[in-house]
């Protein structure tokens, strides 16, 4: 799966295929094919990992007590260190958040939906007991909290490198600039 994961990463999710596997994984086509049968069923299983490695993320994120403020930093935290230290996991799941063929978009909105599923609860009870305000619903912060990637990636990918730390705190003061303390 690493070797299809670096695949997809460098040459996309359209194009990637079982001969770059097997060359970057230094084996026969032939053995690619006994672990992915077909190219949709090696699309699917590079998509479950990039959905596990998201909800992964999620899970760290938003379990747990504590200031709402502490689980959106945590968040931001989670996906700039996943840019740097696992850019091929990063770069496939921005590259399928603007992906909407037919054949590969509808999984992505699904795992949007659960996201905001996940996120969205803890910002509205955030509200309710008055930690934070906004002008927009928990819904659409939680929808501004999924959406950072594009930032970030650009960010993170310029020639000048910014340390994830400025990167991490810039996106943070992004995502939360729509929120008020109460």
């Amino acid at each position: 799966m690493e070797c299809a994961i670096e695949v997809f990463s460098r040459r996309g999710i359209g194009r990637a295929g079982h001969a770059e596997i097997a060359e970057q994984a230094k084996v026969s086509v032939a053995t690619v094919f006994n672990y992915f049968n077909t190219r949709e069923e090696l699309v699917d299983e590079v998509l479950a990992e990039i959905e596990r490695f998201v909800h992964q993320m999620l899970e760290q994120a938003y379990t747990g007590q504590g200031p709402v403020k502490e689980s959106i930093h945590r968040h931001v935290k989670l996906f700039v260190d996943a840019a740097y230290d696992q850019s091929d996991h990063a770069s496939i799941w921005l590259e399928w958040s603007s992906s909407v063929r037919e054949e590969v978009w509808p999984r992505y909105a699904k795992l949007l939906d659960k996201a905001l599923e996940r996120i969205a609860p803890h910002l509205q009870q955030a509200m309710d007991a008055g930690e934070i305000q906004s002008v927009l619903s928990a819904q659409d912060l939680a929808r501004s909290l999924t959406g950072f990637g594009y930032v970030m990636m650009q960010m993170i990918n310029q020639p000048q490198r910014p340390s994830r730390e400025d990167v991490t705190d810039f996106l943070f003061k992004y995502v939360t600039a729509p929120i008020q303390a109460a």
